[in-house]
């Protein structure tokens, strides 16, 4: 016999789940539980009918194989607890709870997910399987989803909870009926409880945490504790409320928690209950209160998270300015490096004021652009330590309304939180649990073990030297797509010359150092490279110039990087070895498959970027979103500004890994295929060129790398107008280059036209053309006329060969003196062959005999 089975105290998630998980086992009893909220007591007073429930009395235990657990994950937390105690029965679960540490989850199945409601995991499985649902169970299942995550309010939702509310909305849920079942109005007893709670609530402060601690002894039976422990939660605006309820020989222990510093679930393990870091509770079966008490203030302390500190989320090294520097210069540095202030530090290092983009503005509008930052700037500002917790700095920058506060230590700035930094970790901190935060799994597998144990040292060395190291950039975006490489740039915070000389020492490499740009690489005995780079910013002077660079932090490297899939790095410190630092959601692009610009200006700053976007979308399939394509678009003035030398560089590399027939397309569609390359055209005819040209057995012979290469390749975009040949040189680099294009053209101003009848006739135009010039012509003409590109293909193996049939003895032998004549009959002989009327020796010497001497 199957049964299903929630915890005790059932709301309407538990209910939801015990009603879903039957439509999946049709042939399992659903047991209700005798402790009930008063809304779901509501809800069943009405409804109770139209499902096949069983009480606990009515279940033959003995009989029992199978148990399914819906919202819980433990017997021990059900009705079945005692009567199942001895029995072995095989387990299924479906919960949204995490495990006890120390469940043996080999022998059953547990599906155990992070979603907001646990029947958010039993509607997925009813949507694969294509389970047919009523409108009332509908409702029921929303009943669940709505309350569990506060209408999709609560941290924990996640985007499979909307989905499953838009796949119940489809079967017909009922809002009305939703919304009247899942407010709640305290009895008076819970109202009396609640009072209780407040007036008799213990006060903690831990780390910053404020933790309400409340205890309630009663005779009467008081439902909804957990609803009740929420509403003190919201009332007292504390960070966690845990409340200890004795009540009919039971101590219930329940707690909920604003803040994902406090492991409440695990503070439930200590008593035997369960749940996650926001609700969780338990229940001790004959306890006494004050013992009870006791233990939770004594586990309390254990159960707080380190707070994040200013060190934790501040920028360093911090650009600073002088008090003497012009505000036009200031505002130079803020759209140099990104920012939208800036401290400012005397001769002596010490902070004398801050200056905000906000003020230079103002300034520079009433014409004082010329004034020090010191006649305008804040002084006395606020300043943060570098132990300053992430609560408190959110108070400060609310309390005095501004965005940035340095990071103080012994009178000297060290660093600076701003606006955005806070703004980020709250966003880091809510997509944490739905995103992989840690790539060492994949370091494991797909680093050879000496490159792996290489950079656990890298990691250890920097702890040591008080430094931070990262891999960065495309091994990264690798390994999280799993794909080995071994190409490993290793960014330093601090310097990352002195690191690798250090490093150098330490295993006994070489060290080889690029002062010029902050970088060097250190080789080991057995061969094995490691680039190491100070982290850096940049800032280009002027569109499509080379960027002009300086020391940084992690973050600031980040953002000078191209994509945002390149923009992640992994942490080589021990305790967090591969975790990803991810400012700008590069994991969720990369799962994506979606190809996003970095910053607005980063096309226009370096066009080339274009061309590396276009190689990611064909390397990796994937595809730029509407923003960066609209930013491509923009930025068609900055192209015009590259060299031809850097565009032909690019396409070169591009051509090596991407398909020129789909790199031309792309550049078409963006709009920016002329801006590249003046002139050109990518049209059906150019397409076909092109593709027959790549076809060409000779051409797939040739490396990508070979100049010639490049150069047919992009003449294809220049070919269409026959009258043309100065667009064409577009496509040259060198003055040989140069001729072959003058000779495809001198020999299209001949067709259509009797020289292309056939290959002798064609001689007269062709024998001097270079054997290149002979290939990209057949392969012009090839769209148009078959005949005349097959005919030129045959010219031009034929002429290869000229030379071992005829010479001037042959003339000579045949009785024709020498003289200026031979070359006009040498020329002839050459037609001849070349139209097969000659095919042999005997046949030359015939033909000379009957066209030369008759």
């Amino acid at each position: 016999m199957e049964i299903i089975l929630t915890h005790e105290n059932m709301d309407f998630d538990a209910l939801a789940s015990l009603v879903a998980a039957s439509k999946l086992h049709p042939h399992a009893k659903m047991v209700l539980p005798s402790l009930q909220s008063d809304q779901v007591k509501q809800y069943l007073a009405i409804y109770r009918d139209s499902f096949s429930f069983l009480s606990e009395s009515q279940v033959a235990w003995e009989e029992i194989t199978h148990v399914i657990l819906t919202d819980v994950n433990t017997i021990t937390r059900t009705v079945g607890a005692s009567k199942l105690k001895e029995k072995k029965v095989s387990i299924t679960v479906y919960d949204h709870h995490p495990l006890p540490q120390d469940t043996n989850s080999s022998e059953d199945t547990y599906i155990i997910q992070d979603t907001g409601a646990a029947v958010t995991i039993i509607i997925e499985e009813m949507m694969n399987q294509k389970v047919d649902i009523s409108s009332y169970e509908a409702t029921l299942f929303a009943l669940g989803l709505y309350t569990d995550t506060g209408s999709f309010t609560y941290p924990g939702t996640t985007i499979r909870d909307l989905k499953a509310a838009a796949f119940l909305m489809e079967h017909g849920m009922q809002l009305d009926v939703v919304q009247q079942f899942s407010d709640e109005t305290l009895s008076k007893s819970q109202q009396q409880a609640f009072q209780h709670f407040l007036n008799e609530s213990e006060h903690v402060e831990i780390d910053g945490l404020e933790i309400v601690i409340a205890s309630f002894a009663t005779t009467e039976f008081v439902n909804s504790l957990n609803s009740i422990t929420s509403r003190v939660l919201e009332t007292t605006g504390a960070d966690v409320v845990v409340t200890i309820t004795d009540m009919k020989n039971k101590v219930f222990v329940i707690g909920r928690s604003a803040t994902d510093r406090f492991q409440l679930g695990k503070l439930m393990e200590h008593f035997n209950g369960g749940g996650h870091s926001k609700a969780a509770s338990a229940s001790i079966k004959n306890g006494d209160i004050e013992e009870v008490k006791q233990q939770v203030s004594d586990v309390i302390p254990h159960m707080v998270l380190s707070a994040v500190q200013a060190v934790d989320l501040m920028s360093a090294p911090v650009k600073t300015i002088d008090p003497a520097t012009t505000m036009e210069e200031a505002k130079q540095n803020m759209l140099y490096y990104g920012h939208n202030g800036l401290p400012v530090v005397n001769e002596n290092g010490q902070l004398v004021g801050i200056i905000s983009r906000r003020d230079i503005d103002k300034a520079t509008q009433h014409g004082y652009g010329h004034a020090p930052v010191k006649a305008y700037m804040t002084s006395q500002p606020v300043t943060i330590t570098t132990s300053t917790t992430f609560e408190e700095i959110q108070q400060l920058m609310i309390e005095h309304n501004i965005g940035r506060l340095p990071v103080m230590e012994d009178n000297k700035i060290i660093g600076i939180v701003s606006r955005t930094d806070v703004i980020e970790h709250m966003h880091e901190s809510s997509q944490s649990k739905k995103e992989t935060s840690t790539i060492r799994p994949q370091m494991e597998k797909l680093l050879p073990e000496p490159t792996f144990s290489l950079l656990e040292r890298v990691g250890e060395l920097a702890d040591s030297m008080k430094m931070n190291a990262f891999i960065i950039g495309g091994v990264v975006r690798d390994l999280i797509m799993g794909i080995p490489n071994e190409d490993i740039d290793i960014v330093l915070e601090g310097n990352g010359i002195e690191f690798a000389e250090a490093f150098a020492n330490k295993i006994g490499g070489t060290v080889k150092r690029h002062e010029t740009f902050y970088t060097a690489t250190v080789e080991t005995e057995s061969g094995i490279k490691l680039d190491f780079t100070t982290s850096r910013t940049e800032y280009y002077e002027k569109p499509a110039a080379l960027p002009t660079v300086s020391r940084s932090n992690i973050k600031e490297d980040l953002f000078r990087r191209d994509f945002t899939m390149n923009a992640i790095a992994a942490s080589l410190q021990p305790g967090r070895f591969g975790e990803l630092i991810d400012h700008f959601h590069g994991l969720s692009d990369i799962h994506h498959k979606r190809l996003r610009v970095l910053h607005n200006l980063s096309f226009v700053e370096d066009p080339t970027r274009i061309l590396r976007g276009i190689r990611f979308e064909e390397r990796f399939g994937f595809r730029m979103d509407e923003q960066t394509e609209a930013f491509i678009r923009q930025s068609t003035g900055s192209i015009s500004a590259l060299s031809k030398a850097r565009i032909i560089t690019e396409l070169r590399y591009l051509f090596s890994s991407a398909s020129p027939v789909r790199v031309f397309t792309r550049l078409s569609e963006l709009g920016v295929l002329d801006s590249f390359l003046p002139g050109a055209v990518w049209s059906t005819y150019s397409e076909a060129v092109l593709t027959h040209f790549l076809r060409h057995p000779e051409v797939q012979s040739w490396s990508v790398t070979e100049k010639e290469y490049w150069f047919f390749i992009t003449l294809c975009l220049y070919i269409e107008d026959f009258k043309k040949p100065s667009l064409a040189r577009m496509a040259a680099e060198t003055r040989q280059q140069k001729k072959v294009v003058n000779d495809i053209f001198s020999l299209l101003e001949h067709y259509p036209g009797s020289y292309f009848n056939t290959p002798g006739m064609f001689h007269n135009i062709a024998h001097q053309t270079e054997d290149h010039a002979l290939l990209f012509t057949s392969c012009v003409l090839y769209p148009i006329d078959t005949d005349v590109s097959a005919m030129i293909e045959d010219y031009r193996h034929k002429r290869k060969d000229l030379t071992n049939w005829v010479g001037g003895d042959d003339l000579k032998e045949a009785g024709i003196s020498p003289g200026p004549s031979y070359k006009n009959y040498l020329f002839q002989l050459e037609q001849a062959i070349l139209d097969h009327k000659i095919k042999n020796r005997r046949d030359v010497l015939q033909y000379i005999h009957t066209n030369f001497l008759s």
